[in-house]
């Protein structure tokens, strides 16, 4: 199992992704593991992913390493972002917009999209934590699921 979403999402309330870096991908029961107690605890993860660190972008890892000051952290580590409708919808405009035959021709593939989707939700620009703790994850996860979503209607 690659990624994991929960089935009903609350719009008033803001949406975590968190990828589970490990160097060579984890096996299916760790990373199961994993999941389950993550989601058993929280409330407010939308999507959990399965990255491998040596196929993934090495500049959105060095984004990464830069902005949480180069940690030393066992593997796996956990990385924490919110999950941004706005990125989503450009990333697949960007898609769209670059194939604009296959667009209109209904090619565009269904990986094509979770692949768009996934660099607006796995980009490092908008991580807010890297750990390899677990229980550090899920505090600050359950402490965001106080804060309350705010909208402006102007």
């Amino acid at each position: 199992m690659l990624f994991r979403k929960k089935n009903k999402v609350d719009p008033n309330k803001k949406w975590y992704s968190i990828g589970i870096m490990s160097e060579k991908g984890l096996e299916d029961n760790e990373y199961d593991t994993l999941t389950e107690k993550i989601f058993d605890k929280v409330d407010n993860v939308g999507v959990i992913a399965n990255l491998i660190r040596e196929a993934w972008d090495k500049e959105q890892i060095e984004i990464l390493e830069k902005k949480f000051d180069y940690p030393t952290l066992a593997s796996p580590v956990f990385i924490v972002s919110e999950i941004i409708p706005e990125d989503i919808k450009r990333e697949t405009k960007l898609l769209e917009k670059k194939h604009k035959w296959k667009k209109f021709f209904g090619f565009i593939s269904l990986a094509e999209y979770l692949e768009a989707e996934d660099r607006a939700i796995f980009n490092f620009n908008h991580a807010l934590l890297y750990t390899d703790s677990m229980e550090e994850v899920i505090g600050f996860l359950n402490e965001k699921s106080k804060e309350t979503v705010s909208f402006n209607l102007n």
